[in-house]
């Protein structure tokens, strides 16, 4: 009688517990922010997430794999566009999303274009992405109209405005020259960061939001330094084989990632333009 009534107090206990352990375990859970949706796992991987109601999607790039680079791929001469399709077929990237504004009339980009080490293009605008040999990155403030020495860098884009700076948010457009009032308005958006971590972030935004939007987003996906990139008609993004989001007009440039050094160094040659714009 005794062993039984022990048994049936345990049994009881053991129910209590469960019930008192399952609400607490279900509300900790629900205030996690979901995860992103993972699309591929290598180490250019594209991802899905919603950042406040806005739809994002957006490339990450290990940098700390050796054999992942990043690059820019122009028309084939600097003064022109071309469809999105012939700068695809020329670079053959893993990835690759809207480079640096490019005026309507010249159709010359706004900001000096590194690619190898190689200045092709001066343009003096904003602010500057640039990738180190051994994968680092830095955001580099351009002087305006100004030339500068990036022989430290395997490449550079000029473009801009900055959006974050060591994990703030940091908006001086002007003062980086930009002056078209379409870049300060509402619009389709690309922007590209690095985390903490050395990991690339390139995200295309299509739902209309404000450059201080785009800044919160890119800081919410992890991002401690980033700029903006051309938007708006001009917004693309591609992956593996596939073009996720196709630009409304030809380009002049795209900021392009690849996944195995080998594929970058066979078609190096083939992203820089026939004629150069810059002073060696």
């Amino acid at each position: 009688m005794r062993l039984g009534l022990l048994l049936l107090f345990l049994l009881g206990s053991l129910l209590y517990q469960g019930c008192w352990d399952e609400p607490n375990f279900l509300t900790a859970h629900a205030s996690a922010p979901p995860k992103p949706k993972v699309i591929s796992g290598e180490s250019v991987q594209l991802l899905y997430r919603k950042v406040g109601g806005v739809p994002v999607r957006y490339v990450v790039a290990d940098l700390n794999n050796p054999y992942v680079r990043v690059s820019v791929v122009t028309a084939r001469r600097l003064g022109s566009v071309e469809s999105i399709w012939d700068l695809l077929a020329r670079a053959r990237p893993t990835a690759a999303v809207t480079g640096t504004y490019f005026s309507t009339t010249s159709k010359l980009p706004i900001g000096d274009i590194v690619i190898e080490g190689e200045r092709v293009h001066f343009g003096g605008v904003g602010t500057a992405l640039c990738i180190t040999y051994d994968n680092q990155v830095r955001f580099i403030r351009q002087g305006l109209h100004r030339q500068r020495d990036w022989s430290d860098y395997r490449m550079v884009l000029g473009a801009g405005p900055r959006l974050l700076q060591n994990g703030k948010v940091m908006l001086y457009p002007s003062g980086e020259g930009f002056r078209d009032k379409r870049v300060y308005a509402r619009g389709k958006r690309v922007a590209v960061g690095v985390t903490a971590h050395n990991k690339l972030l390139m995200a295309v935004v299509e739902r209309p939001v404000s450059l201080r939007q785009l800044a919160m987003i890119m800081r919410t996906l992890g991002a401690t330094n980033a700029i903006a990139l051309d938007g708006g008609g001009s917004s693309c993004l591609y992956y593996r084989k596939k073009v996720k989001v196709l630009p409304k007009r030809k380009l002049t440039n795209l900021l392009v990632v690849y996944e195995d050094s080998a594929e970058y160094e066979a078609r190096a040659i083939q992203l820089k333009p026939l004629n150069r714009y810059a002073k060696r």
